[in-house]
């Protein structure tokens, strides 16, 4: 009854857009969804992380830092807008790998795997967000974070399945 009444309250020239929503609703939640999503890997998990994560993760680490030299400390941050939005990218792309990293025929499980893989996303999200704010203090910090979701993971499935794996990275 409520309803109702709530429904003959509404002027004519905004039920039929109502109206339309409420059909539109109803269809989609009736249409049958796919048993599979529409997607699928191809590329093998070593090539993603070759081709995608290593070399987005070194743009990140090598984006701030200090080296001492026989001249002295040398400092390095990005400075430009260019620069800011290639750690920015590569941030993003990152996240986006541990998303790739999730999916079924490159996950090795759903427990371990799964947890290492959202830490490369959130890891990725900090640097992200630490390189809109153009924050070099959080960025270097952050690239620390991201080592760590790195590690955390090769230690867990690379190098334990292979004791002889040169650890590079």
């Amino acid at each position: 009854m409520a309803a109702c009444i709530w429904y003959n309250s509404i002027p004519m020239q905004r039920k039929l857009p109502l109206l339309l929503l409420l059909c539109c609703t109803a269809l989609c939640s009736c249409s049958p969804k796919p048993a599979t999503p529409p997607f699928k890997p191809l590329a093998t998990l070593e090539e993603v992380m070759h081709m995608i994560v290593i070399p987005n993760a070194e743009v990140v680490w090598k984006s701030t830092g200090t080296i001492f030299t026989e001249k002295g400390m040398e400092e390095f941050q990005p400075t430009t807008v260019d620069e800011w939005i290639a750690v920015e990218s590569s941030a993003t792309i990152l996240m986006e790998a541990g998303n790739l990293l999730m999916m079924d025929g490159r996950a090795k499980d759903n427990t371990k795997w799964m947890a290492r893989a959202r830490a490369l996303v959130d890891a990725g999200d900090t640097v992200r967000k630490a390189a809109k704010a153009h924050d070099v203090a959080a960025l270097f910090e952050r690239g620390g974070y991201l080592f760590d979701a790195c590690q955390g993971c090769h230690f867990e499935f690379r190098f334990e399945a292979d004791p002889k794996t040169i650890r590079t990275h």
